[in-house]
């Protein structure tokens, strides 16, 4: 990693630092959520949906009760409780993570890291982004501060790569499942989070992707999913195969006066747009 420059923006009496670092041959700028995933930047409410909930495709009964977590009478704009809500879960989720991470070995992951690329010759690592560039293929981001790999597959690696770094989970999309079972996606993890990369170049990235998810310990991974596109009826019946971590659970239960509402569909468990998402 190489300092490039920084920028100083102003605004209402704020100064803002922007960095541009040079990562893996690609300029990388820190924007909003900076260069590497911190606890203060995850999480920052957007009162925008990432998708719209059509009333007339839902009961009405379960339109009235989600009503809590939106402005308006057609639910598009996110409420200061849910937000409220969604972020203290997404931020107990964010620790729980953490923690499970600091408790894997680093010389356990290095020996399934090893092992995964000593069967699977055609991986190779990638010192600049730039020679993926159009290729299709499967890559494998290794993020060795978290002791975590996301494998993914990609009709340009290169692109797809740095779409990781540049965006991010829309804000009520950051929890798939309950805090205590949510792993932690790929897109909330920055930049120079990402520590070394391999890749193969193979039009067969389904195939590949699929083996090397399902052979490489879930413990050390942030896949979400299994390997493979999702399409056909394996969307229908996806959520059977999706990724629970088993995380500290929360001591005790609310009592039945404090009982929270219950959320809005599209965050209330992984939507069909979050599978091909992660996929």
């Amino acid at each position: 990693m190489k300092l490039l420059h920084g920028v100083v923006t102003r605004a209402r009496g704020h100064s803002k630092v922007w960095t541009t670092v040079e990562h893996f041959g690609e300029q990388m700028r820190s924007g909003k959520y900076g260069h590497r995933l911190t606890r203060d930047q995850y999480a920052l409410p957007n009162k925008t949906p990432s998708s719209r909930v059509d009333r007339y495709s839902i009961p009405h009964k379960v339109w009235a009760e989600i009503a809590w977590a939106y402005e308006d009478e057609d639910h598009t704009i996110l409420s200061d409780a849910f937000c409220a809500r969604q972020r203290e879960e997404a931020l107990e989720n964010f620790d729980l993570n953490v923690a499970f991470f600091s408790q894997i070995p680093q010389s356990d992951f290095e020996d399934a890291l090893a092992e995964m690329l000593r069967k699977n010759k055609r991986l190779k690592p990638i010192t600049d982004l730039r020679t993926l560039d159009g290729d299709q293929g499967v890559y494998v981001m290794v993020l060795d501060d978290y002791r975590q790999a996301y494998i993914g597959q990609a009709s340009d690696m290169r692109a797809r790569i740095k779409r990781h770094w540049s965006g991010t989970k829309a804000f009520d999309r950051l929890l798939w499942g309950t805090p205590q079972e949510s792993v932690l996606s790929i897109d909330s993890f920055r930049s120079l989070d990402t520590t070394r990369i391999f890749a193969a170049r193979t039009t067969l990235v389904d195939r590949l992707e699929a083996k090397l998810v399902r052979t490489f310990p879930e413990d050390f991974t942030v896949n979400r999913i299994g390997g493979g596109k999702p399409d056909g009826l394996r969307i229908v019946f996806l959520e059977a195969e999706l990724k629970r971590r088993q995380l500290v659970p929360r001591t005790g239960s609310p009592s039945p006066e404090v009982l929270t509402p219950p959320m809005p569909p599209v965050v209330a468990r992984g939507t069909a747009q979050d599978i091909l998402d992660e996929a």
